[in-house]
């Protein structure tokens, strides 16, 4: 038996990410904003869907109606903090990038 598949799956990537503003005073919000690319388009998996996920060890992410957008809440400690985004595609295909923000 053989089986042939008419697709490949590309990884979904992502471009960038971009917070505004940054550096933001302690307390304040941060607007991030995931910029992810998905290359299926010429092949069968064309209509695949790229779902997001965020971390951040410190502050608050407060999602928003639309999944590559979130407000994060800045921890009242200055420093520098690390805020992640995971893009992944129904196929486990996986991207993550991570964006430093300063809080003063």
């Amino acid at each position: 038996m053989f089986i042939i598949s008419c697709g490949t799956n590309f990884e979904p990537k992502i471009n960038s990410i971009l917070a505004e503003p940054n550096p933001v005073t302690s307390g304040e919000t941060v607007t991030l904003n995931c910029f992810a690319s998905d290359d299926d388009e010429p092949n069968i998996l064309k209509n695949e869907s790229i779902d997001y996920t965020w971390f951040a060890a410190y502050g608050n992410i407060i999602p928003s109606e639309y999944p590559e957008m979130v407000t994060w809440v800045a921890p009242q400690d200055s420093g520098e903090y690390s805020i992640s985004c995971k893009v992944s595609d129904q196929y486990n295909g996986v991207d993550i990038a991570t964006i430093e923000i300063k809080v003063e």
